[in-house]
């Protein structure tokens, strides 16, 4: 596993965790609700592959499989989406479909270094640029 892509999870995490929660989503309000405070994680996948079609559903399906679930057995959410993102060499907006896969699980180290590891998995499977991350702190009850 890179430092590299440690680091700045790290620093997210604790950036996040210094922010206040928004009003009526944490403290004693989540603890009525039988919640508790949870890091939600969603990666954004791109889904095209340079120089070869795009990433099919049995391969993606296949990734979550191998890659995402045995590191989130608890649970997830994907679903299906279209980005767009400009790329720095051409000044050209590129479009591709691509996916979300919406993770809440505790805001531990090991949680950020499961998701770099997934992280990394598909940029390395699927030669990617980068797979995109957003970490927020939230009031969660399953």
């Amino acid at each position: 596993m890179r430092l590299s892509l440690i680091c700045p999870l790290l620093c997210v995490l604790l950036a996040s965790a210094c922010a206040t929660v928004p009003e009526g989503a944490g403290g004693d309000l989540c603890k009525q609700a039988g919640g508790s405070s949870q890091l939600q994680a969603e990666l954004l996948f791109g889904r095209d592959i340079n120089g070869r079609g795009p990433v099919s559903d049995v391969e993606r399906a296949g990734f979550m499989a191998d890659v995402v679930t045995p590191r989130f057995p608890a649970g997830l959410t994907t679903w299906d989406t279209r980005g767009q993102w400009r790329d720095a060499a051409t000044g050209k907006t590129i479009q591709e479909d691509s996916f979300v896969i919406r993770i809440v699980a505790a805001a531990t180290p090991e949680t950020l270094a499961r998701l770099a590891q997934i992280r990394s998995a598909y940029v390395s499977q699927f030669h990617q640029d980068a797979v995109g991350l957003l970490l927020t702190s939230i009031c969660a009850s399953f």
